[in-house]
C-alpha cells in the first residue's frame, strides 16, 4: 500500500493542494504542468480532470479580488481532492497473487489462414521456471481492448505471468484447458483466472475468434473487428429467434477453430510445448457466451472430458457428455417465482436456460454454483477495475473474494476430472 502513495497521480494531487496553501503563480503553474504531464504520460488520464480545472481556475483568479481568490482556492482544493478520490475508486489494477506453487509464463502463436478458415491468434499460459529477470506481461495484449473510462486503467496494468519464459521441467505431460471468450470479448478478458489455473499446473489455451472477438490485432498490424452486435436485442420472440440462429452459426465456427488449434498443438505448432501436453483429454471453460460454447463442445466431442460455464446461456438441446460445472450470478427474485403474465422474451430465454441447466444436474460430476452478491461481469477481470463493486456493476462482493471462490472451484474441478487429484477446492 505504501508504494501506491508515491504514484504520479497522488504526487500531483498533493502539489495541487500545496498550491492552495502557498498560492504563488509559479507554484500553481508548476502544479498545473505536473498534472498535464501525468495526464498525458501516466495511467490516470481523465481522472485528473477535476484537479486540472481547479488548478487552472486558481491560476486565472490568483490576482483577482479576495472573494475571487478564495473561490479559486476552493476550486483547486476541491478538484485535487475529487481527483484523488477518483484515483482511489478506479486504481491501476493489481493482478492477484498466484494461488498455485508455480510461476506462470505466457506466449502467443499464430495459425496461418487455411482454405476458407481465417488466421487464428491464440495465447497460452503455462507453468514456468522462475525467472524474475523477465518483465511481467501486459494484462491486455492490445491497450485498445481496455473498457471505457473510468475503467480504462487496466490498459496500463501488468499481469503476473512473464512472456516467453521456459516451461517448467516436469517428467509428466501437462493437462490442457481451453478458454472461450464472451460474445464480443477477447482472449485476455479473464487473465487473472487463467494465470491462477496455470500456476496450479495446467496449460491454458485461449483463442481470439476473428469476427466474433472485439478486436483481433495480428502480428503484422492487421486488425479484424467484431462483426457481431455489441448489445443483444432480445425484446421480442423474433429477436430471440434471430439471436439463437446467429448464436448457432457462431458456435459452429468456434468449435471448428478450437479443433484447428488443438490439432496444431498436437502437430507441434508451438515447439516449446511439443510433446508436453495431454491433448487427448482436455478441459474447456468460458465466460458468458464462451461458457455457452464450452457446453456445446462438451456435448459434441468426448475429447472435452470436463467443462465449465461462467454465467452463460444454455442454448439448444443436448447435454455435456462428461463432467460439468456451472457458475451463475445471484438469481433475480422474479426467476425464483412462477412465470408472470407480463414477462417478456428475455425472461423467457433465461427461464429456458435455467431449466436446461437443472435438467442435466442429475449426476455427481455435474455441479452448479450460484454466487450471491455477484452480477454477470463478476466472472471477468472487470472486478479489478474499481474499488467499489457496485460502481463496476459487479454486485456487492469484493474482487478478491469472487476471484478466490471461482478459481478455487475451477482448480478443484479440473484437477479432479483431468488429473484424478482431489483438492480442497472441489
Amino acid at each position: 500500500m505504501i508504494q501506491h502513495l508515491f504514484r504520479p497521480e497522488w504526487i500531483v494531487c498533493v502539489i495541487s493542494l500545496l498550491s492552495v496553501l502557498r498560492p504563488a503563480r509559479w507554484w500553481v503553474v508548476l502544479g498545473l504542468a505536473a498534472i498535464v504531464s501525468v495526464w498525458v504520460f501516466g495511467t490516470a488520464g481523465g481522472l485528473l480532470f477535476p484537479a486540472a480545472v481547479g488548478s487552472l481556475s486558481l491560476l486565472l483568479l490568483l490576482k483577482s479580488g479576495r472573494r475571487w481568490n478564495m473561490a479559486g482556492k476552493f476550486l483547486a482544493a476541491g478538484g485535487a481532492l475529487f481527483s484523488a478520490l477518483l484515483c482511489v475508486l478506479f486504481p491501476l489494477p493489481e493482478a492477484p497473487e498466484l494461488a498455485g506453487p508455480h510461476p506462470v509464463g505466457t506466449m502467443t502463436f499464430l495459425l496461418p489462414a487455411a482454405s476458407a478458415s481465417p488466421a487464428l491468434l491464440a495465447q497460452v499460459w503455462y507453468p514456468s521456471r522462475a525467472d524474475d529477470g523477465v518483465p511481467r506481461a501486459r494484462w491486455l495484449p492490445d491497450p485498445a481492448l481496455a473498457p471505457d473510462f473510468p475503467f480504462h486503467r487496466i490498459a496500463h496494468a501488468r499481469a503476473r505471468s512473464r512472456e516467453d519464459v521456459e516451461l517448467l521441467e516436469c517428467p509428466d505431460r501437462f493437462p490442457v484447458i481451453f478458454y472461450e471468450h464472451s460474445w464480443t470479448g477477447h482472449r485476455a478478458e479473464n487473465v487473472a483466472q487463467l494465470e491462477a489455473l496455470a500456476s496450479q499446473g495446467f496449460v491454458i489455451v485461449a483463442v481470439d475468434h476473428p469476427g466474433q472477438a472485439e478486436r483481433v490485432r495480428y502480428p503484422d498490424g492487421t486488425i479484424v473487428p467484431s462483426r457481431l452486435p455489441a448489445s443483444l436485442d432480445l425484446s421480442t420472440e423474433k429477436a430471440v429467434a434471430d439471436f439463437e440462429k446467429l448464436a448457432e452459426h457462431c458456435l459452429q465456427s468456434r468449435i471448428d477453430e478450437i479443433g484447428r488449434v488443438r490439432r496444431a498443438l498436437e502437430g507441434g505448432a508451438v515447439p516449446k510445448l511439443a510433446d508436453r501436453l495431454v491433448l487427448e483429454r482436455v478441459g474447456i471453460f468460458g465466460f458468458s457466451f464462451g461458457g455457452t460454447c464450452a457446453l456445446r463442445a462438451c456435448s459434441l466431442d468426448r475429447t472435452f472430458v470436463a467443462g465449465a460455464n461462467e454465467d452463460g446461456f444454455f442454448l439448444g438441446g443436448g447435454s455435456p457428455l462428461g463432467a460439468f460445472l456451472f457458475f451463475d450470478e445471484e438469481m433475480p427474485g422474479w426467476l425464483m417465482r412462477p412465470p408472470a403474465a407480463d414477462e417478456g422474451s428475455p425472461q423467457a430465454l433465461m427461464r429456458r436456460s435455467g431449466e436446461h441447466i437443472q435438467s442435466v444436474l442429475g449426476r455427481s460430476d455435474r455441479q452448479r454454483v450460484i454466487l450471491d452478491g455477484t452480477r454477470h461481469e463478476s466472472f471477468s477481470d472487470r472486478i479489478f477495475t474499481c474499488l467499489i463493486p457496485r460502481l463496476a456493476r459487479t454486485g456487492t462482493r469484493s474482487a478478491d473474494e469472487v476471484h478466490q471462490v471461482v478459481t478455487s472451484r475451477l482448480t478443484g474441478f479440473f484437477k479432479s476430472h483431468l488429473t484424478g487429484q482431489v483438492s480442497a477446492g472441489e
